[in-house]
């Protein structure tokens, strides 16, 4: 019997260097937003989720729970996270919409939750923790919101000091994996 869990999609960044809101990006014959989100809906998960600003023209259908940034909060992924992780209650698996070349299959293999007791999975690149594809776990909530109190907003502790206290693991990322980590965050990373 698999371990139930929850997906998300994170669609709510402010898309600064692409200077055009990347959920809303044309990508083999449909919205960004669409692509990354049907990806999320074929790995089996209990729940799905959207994670984004309210003004964002983003309809996902009634299969998918909406979760709007508060007004005038500006707290990035961390806060995304830890607002759709205090929803579920439940093992959230997360994508970014900016990482086009991640595969379901990638996700479906490496990240779904398969077995008790599960922590949280992450997946170690190049320049760090990749914070923005990965399962967080309810464990992990003290630790997420205390940062989010004190105003730290970067993941990459919140992982770290994760996986120190045993809530979560790390993998080094194999050649043929780093590819599907790539973010696409100005024009020319979609080129």
């Amino acid at each position: 019997m698999s371990t139930p869990f929850a997906t998300v999609l994170l669609a709510g960044g402010r898309s600064t260097r692409m200077k055009q809101d990347k959920a809303l990006l044309h990508w083999h014959g449909q919205d960004l937003w669409q692509a990354q989100l049907h990806k999320l809906q074929s790995i089996g998960a209990s729940r799905v989720l959207l994670s984004c600003r309210r003004e964002q023209p983003l309809f996902p259908g009634d299969s998918v729970e909406v979760i709007h940034d508060p007004e005038g909060i500006d707290d990035g992924p961390l806060g995304a996270i830890t607002r759709c992780l205090e929803c579920v209650q439940m093992p959230l698996l997360v994508l970014a919409v900016d990482m086009p070349w991640m595969t379901a299959a990638f996700l479906r293999e490496h990240l779904a939750p398969t077995a008790e007791p599960v922590c949280g999975q992450f997946y170690r690149g190049p320049h760090g923790d990749e914070v923005l594809a990965g399962l967080y776990v309810p464990a992990m909530l003290p630790l997420m919101q205390a940062a989010l109190r004190e105003k730290h907003l970067a993941l990459q502790p919140v992982i770290e000091a994760s996986v120190k206290l045993g809530l979560a693991t790390t993998c080094v990322l194999g050649p043929d994996q780093i590819a599907f980590f790539r973010n696409a965050n100005t024009p020319d990373d979609l080129k």
